[in-house]
């Protein structure tokens, strides 16, 4: 088996989601354009809007994607592993805090940023959940964006490059996940996340873990802080007392993770591939025209975004 040939090739097939769904938003963007005159900013056009941006991604971006990454080898975990609700929880709390601290990480580095070049930025996340209702916030972030992104930057991912060893699986799964987010906001923790993610899945071999954690994950970190400080601002004395807990549980979540991978982090178990190549991946990489296109086109997102 050719590495670069093999990398290259799941790069080109990254770049063609990232192209393929792009263009599909764009196009779409354009055809509602006269319908944004005539409804406005109404809750249902936004609903709307929001779903067609969904399919274009999913429905046309993702088959393309699948049919491409069907024709790279891949190799499925035989012995799989189950986790204890205790682990399970603990990975939670890991994850929980993770986010918070990459999230934090990218708020500061905005900031600074805008201070240098005198601009204003804004979290491009917080502003698309703003305008939306609780009801397509769990739908697209709770269910949808969870089922989908634990395929594409996972199961599919992680499955062709465990061969080359766990490391290499688990660093290339944050880094693209990171890179499709598209935006700072959001890269270092989706990064993050996504090499806990990986190394989860290729640890156990249940992608339904991974799901399952996704979706407590953007529950506990998109849904709850939203409902909670809408309800706290119409008065709700709970939800104050909810969204004011649910912050220190951010904050505590974020020492425990910072402690814990100072800790553990020697103790983690990595496997090592199976297949023999000369030089480190990141060599074989930087030597994969695809890889290169994956980085142009993500770049291109950035600036977009």
């Amino acid at each position: 088996m050719d590495t670069r040939r093999q990398i290259s090739r799941i790069c080109w097939a990254y770049t063609a989601f990232l192209a393929a769904s792009t263009a599909a938003q764009l196009l779409f963007g354009a055809l509602l354009e006269p319908f944004a005159l005539i409804f406005g900013e109404s809750r249902a056009f936004t609903r709307a809007a929001l779903l067609v941006s969904e399919f274009a991604m999913y429905g046309i971006g993702f088959p393309l994607f699948a049919w491409l990454m069907g024709r790279i080898p891949s190799c499925e975990m035989k012995e799989k592993k189950n986790i204890h609700p205790g682990q399970f929880f603990g990975m939670l709390v890991l994850c929980y805090g993770l986010t918070y601290l990459g999230n934090m990480i990218g708020g500061i580095l905005m900031e600074a940023a805008g201070a240098l070049r005198g601009a204003d930025y804004s979290n491009p996340v917080s502003d698309v959940i703003d305008q939306m209702d609780v009801g397509m916030i769990i739908l697209t972030a709770v269910i949808i964006a969870p089922v989908m992104e634990e395929l594409v930057f996972r199961k599919y991912l992680v499955d062709r490059l465990v061969p080359y060893g766990q490391k290499t699986a688990v660093v290339l799964s944050g880094l693209f996940f990171g890179l499709f987010h598209g935006n700072f906001y959001q890269f270092f923790y989706a990064a993050i996340l996504g090499g806990v993610f990986a190394w989860m899945y290729s640890t156990t071999g249940r992608i339904r873990y991974n799901i399952v954690m996704h979706m407590l994950i953007n529950l506990l970190g998109g849904v709850l802080p939203v409902v909670l400080s809408r309800s706290a601002d119409a008065g709700n004395l709970f939800a104050f007392l909810g969204y004011g807990f649910l912050n220190i549980f951010a904050y505590v979540s974020m020492v425990i993770a910072v402690i814990l991978l100072a800790s553990h982090y020697r103790q983690i178990h990595w496997f090592s591939g199976w297949v023999y190549w000369e030089e480190n991946m990141a060599l074989t990489c930087l030597k994969a025209p695809g890889f290169w296109f994956f980085l142009a086109g993500s770049a291109l997102l950035f600036l977009l975004g």
